[in-house]
């Protein structure tokens, strides 16, 4: 999977901006996000403009850094005045990249064999969402015990948290089964799973 960070140059304001896309070709190529960072303010070192480098970082706690120059001056206006320094842009461990409810949304994998027979999230939530997890049959019959009423809420800033449903942690399903997970969440973020 590809990775694109490009610097986009707004000419009606003179500001610049970082958006990503993502391709499995390096041909094709879909926005993921428009605006991931934005120039800084005025006064600040990268007040004027902000120019990326190509190379995503993974830091040794796992953390994502990319590298940019920071510009105090407008890339265009006032010309001849040249300030700089350089910056890193950091996600925090697993958090480049989620799926977004900024209300209410819901979603179902594709049909997949786990892994392992417990889930891990990671995810955040605005202080009343919530994250709910429900495993299902690939037919879309619902495995006992793990509904959406069954499950024990996501909430706040969860990093690797296991799933949890009334009765335990296990996904419910037989060695061997397919299963597809659903997720309805509610003013949440999700940026991942992991099985165990």
């Amino acid at each position: 999977q590809h990775l694109l960070f490009p610097t986009v140059w707004d000419t009606t304001e003179d500001a610049t901006h970082l958006a990503a896309a993502t391709s499995h070709d390096g041909l094709a190529w879909s926005w993921l996000a428009d605006r991931l960072m934005e120039t800084g303010p005025f006064g600040q070192f990268d007040g004027g403009s902000i120019f990326w480098h190509p190379n995503l970082l993974e830091l040794a706690n796992g953390d994502f850094a990319l590298p940019y120059t920071g510009y105090a001056f407008p890339h265009k206006y006032p010309r001849g005045a040249w300030s700089y320094r350089p910056g890193y842009a950091v996600w925090p461990k697993g958090r480049l990249v989620g799926i977004e409810a900024r209300q209410t949304g819901e979603f179902t994998t594709v049909s997949l064999m786990p892994p392992g027979r417990k889930l891990r999230i990671n995810a955040v939530t605005k202080r009343a969402g919530s994250v709910l997890v429900s495993v299902t049959r690939r037919s879309g019959q619902t495995l006992a015990g793990r509904s959406f009423d069954d499950a024990v809420p996501i909430v706040g800033d969860q990093y690797r948290t296991p799933v949890r449903w009334k009765s335990g942690d296990d996904l419910g399903a037989q060695d061997g089964e397919p299963i597809c997970l659903r997720f309805r969440m509610d003013r949440a973020t999700l940026f991942g799973i992991d099985f165990e």
